[in-house]
């Protein structure tokens, strides 16, 4: 996830056919745009080969990052003042990574988690976390990738990362057009010409978990090695991007599901493939299963202020 976002665009999200804005072209009204997603994710999902016909995989990702500050000094020196004096993406190194692969079967109205992985510095470098990343795009290189805020930043670290490592770029990023059909930014999808909000402040508008620490927090999380907590505010915010997703893409008519059951298998999966992840434990699995519970229930349903 991106933390600074500055304008807003039109729908990010195309996929198989040429209905979205090539490079330099006009973007799509925000009305065209999403009747085009609708068909075109449609299109995929029935030509799409994998288990089963017809189904539907989404790779969701998020991003913690460590300033590269004595990078960013030596090129303060070298430009004096004309510098820019925050310390932008070049400067950033993916410190962690999530991902989360789930899959949409036709007639089943819960998604199959496939793959969860979360992997920060104490385990690998950031070219070792990268080249696992794209391991996965490029065995599912037909499954459009899903993040919040990806094309503001992250997903220009990843070709930063690429190029300096010598990494092959994975079909999901090779179109830098942020309306590339192989990629859905959804911050700039559910915002559409609104002003793009960040990742905690939708979720809590719209009743969504979010990370354990403020945002600000993360990087000093990062900076003293804290691990464990970082790995889990990556992890957090995959699974409130993929409730988010599940959501946007249900209401388009993209996918369908039995919302609270789908919630409450992502939970169970995320359980299971993290056992250590305090956010999943506290936070996102019971708010799953009260929403699952609550769906059972008849009447009007009364929470506690």
């Amino acid at each position: 996830m991106t933390d600074t976002i500055d304008t807003p665009s039109a729908l990010a999200l195309g996929n198989a056919g040429s209905g979205f804005a090539e490079p330099g072209s006009a973007a799509p009204d925000l009305e065209t745009a999403l009747r085009l997603e609708a068909r075109q994710f449609e299109a995929r999902s029935q030509s799409n080969e994998g288990k089963g016909q017809g189904s539907l995989r989404l790779v969701i990702a998020d991003f913690e990052f460590a300033y590269d500050r004595g990078a960013h000094d030596g090129y303060r020196v070298a430009e004096g003042a004309d510098a820019e004096t925050s310390i932008r993406w070049p400067f950033h190194r993916i410190a962690c990574a999530s991902w989360m692969i789930l899959r949409f079967d036709p007639g089943v109205e819960v998604p199959v988690v496939e793959e969860i992985t979360t992997l920060a510095h104490d385990e690998a470098d950031e070219k070792e976390i990268v080249a696992r990343l794209f391991g996965s795009l490029e065995l599912h290189a037909d499954v459009p990738l899903v993040t919040w805020g990806g094309e503001s930043k992250d997903l220009a670290v990843l070709r930063r990362v690429a190029g300096e490592a010598g990494l092959l770029l994975p079909p999901q990023l090779l179109d830098p057009n942020p309306f590339s059909r192989r990629r859905l930014d959804l911050c700039r999808a559910v915002a559409g010409g609104a002003r793009f909000p960040h990742l905690p402040e939708y979720a809590a508008g719209t009743g969504v978990p979010c990370k354990p620490s403020p945002a600000k927090e993360v990087g000093p999380l990062v900076e003293r090695g804290e691990w464990a907590k970082v790995r889990d505010q990556c992890l957090a915010d995959v699974l409130t991007t993929s409730v988010i997703a599940l959501r946007h893409l249900t209401s388009h008519g993209i996918i369908t599901c039995h919302p609270q059951r789908s919630l409450a298998a992502i939970a169970e999966a995320a359980a299971k493939a993290v056992q250590e992840s305090a956010f999943v434990r506290t936070a996102f699995a019971p708010w799953a299963r009260a929403r699952l519970a609550e769906c059972r229930l008849s009447g009007t349903v009364y929470r506690p202020e």
